[in-house]
């Protein structure tokens, strides 16, 4: 975001988001003087607040209110004016311990480590299982099912399994399966979906052997195509309660509003964010947008993008090498949010994960 902004506004502007996301409430000029030792009359304030706001950066939600940031204060304040927390030496040991107890399952890994970003900024965590950009070959078996038909399971370089039935055109045993299987491993192992069909159209195979290493090919391309098709998330509900330091804050505000209407919007948010979460289109479009920069990004209110998700913001990164093994990650809560520690959160769990790819898969 390019709007030049004063040092003093800069300042101010701070000081607003701050206390907006600890509270949750409308912040007035006297209690940013007050609170955080402004060296500005109230009068001053209100005049730069009157500037902030003509700037789009924030707003007034009723005439006698204070303001609130909207998501192009936030987007300023993240990028230009926020505060970057580390995690402190015992948080970083209590996560390390939690993932040597796992040993090396890959698949604990990420279970884990979208619960401990969940527990940490109780927020809600997604996380993709890391997996390779291009698919290849590790292994693969085919089973008879029949004299007509045999079952063929495939194991890819980055663990991932695919499995598809073929019909036979004559009949074959186990034993001639297997004897065939180990001989296509030995030229297909490591290959990706073009090497493959390159390798069947240089070499004479019989008809059976072209119509396994067709369908290899074919799975192998899919692989290629698609985003994972797992994804875990935790802690959804989070996105519902306020952050810590709100609920007393926000006393007076839910008292003036029924329960039944607050729950009733409850649901309606989480429901909407659980819908975009497994809407088979967000992971791929998401996946594509963190791909075009590098380390954590922040999302704020969808950006345009996601119409759902403009009652919060997302912190990803991608994990791993995309030449090789990778995966997203991140956190989804609400849009004041403690962006400073959720970035250090996600950045420190997107190392960690390196860290345990370079050591159980040598990346």
């Amino acid at each position: 975001m390019s709007i030049p902004l004063s040092p003093r506004k800069q300042e101010i502007l701070r000081a607003l988001v701050e206390e907006y996301i600890h509270t949750g409430m409308p912040v007035a000029s006297e209690t940013l003087v007050r609170k955080y030792g402004l060296r500005y009359s109230s009068a001053t304030v209100r005049h730069e607040l009157a500037g902030l706001e003509e700037a789009k950066l924030i707003y007034q939600p009723h005439t006698s209110a204070g303001r609130v940031p909207t998501n192009q204060g936030y987007r300023y304040f993240v990028e230009h004016l926020m505060e970057e927390s580390a995690l402190s030496l015992e948080e970083q040991r209590l996560i390390r311990h939690q993932f040597y107890q796992v040993q090396d399952q890959l698949d604990q890994w990420v279970r884990l480590t979208a619960s401990v970003m969940a527990r940490m900024l109780h927020s809600a965590a997604v996380m993709t299982p890391p997996r390779a950009s291009v698919g290849q070959l590790k292994h693969f078996e085919v089973l008879s099912v029949s004299d007509y038909s045999a079952h063929l399971v495939l194991v890819m370089s980055d663990g991932t399994v695919r499995q598809r039935r073929l019909l036979l055109e004559t009949p074959y045993k186990q034993e001639d399966l297997s004897a065939i299987s180990t001989r296509l491993n030995k030229l297909f192992q490591g290959k990706n979906a073009a090497e493959v069909m390159a390798i069947l159209e240089k070499r004479g195979f019989s008809p059976v052997e072209q119509l396994i290493g067709t369908a290899i090919a074919q799975l192998l391309e899919q692989h290629s195509r698609l985003v994972s098709d797992l994804f875990y998330r935790e802690g959804v509900l989070n996105i519902l309660e306020p952050p810590d330091g709100r609920s007393r804050a926000g006393d007076e505000e839910r008292r003036e509003r029924s329960h039944r209407a607050l729950e009733e919007e409850r649901r309606e948010r989480v429901n909407k964010v659980i819908k975009v979460l497994e809407e088979k289109s967000f992971l791929p479009a998401l996946a594509s947008h963190v791909r075009e920069s590098d380390g954590v990004q922040v999302i704020i209110g969808g950006e345009d993008e996601w119409d759902e998700m403009k009652d919060v913001s997302l912190v990803v990164a991608r994990y791993g090498r995309e030449d090789k093994l990778s995966g997203l990650l991140g956190v989804i809560g609400p849009t004041p949010m403690q962006y400073g520690r959720a970035v250090a959160v996600v950045r420190y769990m997107v190392e960690l994960m390196n860290d345990l790819l370079e050591q159980g898969y040598g990346l």
